[in-house]
């Protein structure tokens, strides 16, 4: 299969990559995290000159989406606040699962949170699914990349 060397030939490639890049430079403001997107989005600009395997790297982009984002529920970070308010949230780079409660003493304030049960927030599961989906699909197109080189040094 031939495939064209120009730029201009894959135009939504192009305008999607470019989309991402813009998405992972306003992420990378707020947290690095948004690093791994940016560098997403200029993988697919350049994607007609990388010529990744593009099932392995949909393979790659799920399964780095799916375990990263449920891998980092053992991400936890607590707070205990303001006479008395304790805050339990879980997820990263964006925490995405919260729970929280106040009461008049630390402890009665630990047992309101674990009552309320766990919320989450649509936009911050969102992102993270977005980062760890751009960095398994990152990983899984150098290691296709690292792999073809690897073959073709012997030629």
């Amino acid at each position: 299969m031939a495939t064209s060397s120009k730029i201009s030939d894959h135009p939504y490639q192009v305008m999607i990559g470019a989309g991402t890049c813009v998405l992972g430079a306003l992420l990378t403001v707020f947290d690095p995290s948004g690093l791994a997107v940016l560098a997403a989005g200029a993988t697919l600009v350049w994607w007609h000159r990388l010529r990744p395997s593009a099932g392995f790297a949909a393979v790659g982009a799920v399964a780095g989406a799916v375990a990263g984002t449920l891998g980092t529920l053992a991400v936890r970070t607590e707070e205990l606040c303001c006479m008395f308010g304790w805050n339990e949230h879980r997820g990263w780079p964006y925490a995405w699962l919260s729970r929280g409660g106040g009461a008049d003493s630390p402890e009665a304030a630990r047992q309101m949170a674990i009552a309320s049960g766990w919320d989450l927030s649509f936009l911050p599961f969102m992102l993270d699914v977005l980062v760890w989906g751009c960095v398994g699909m990152l990983l899984t197109i150098g290691i296709g990349l690292t792999g073809r080189a690897w073959r073709g040094r012997g030629r």
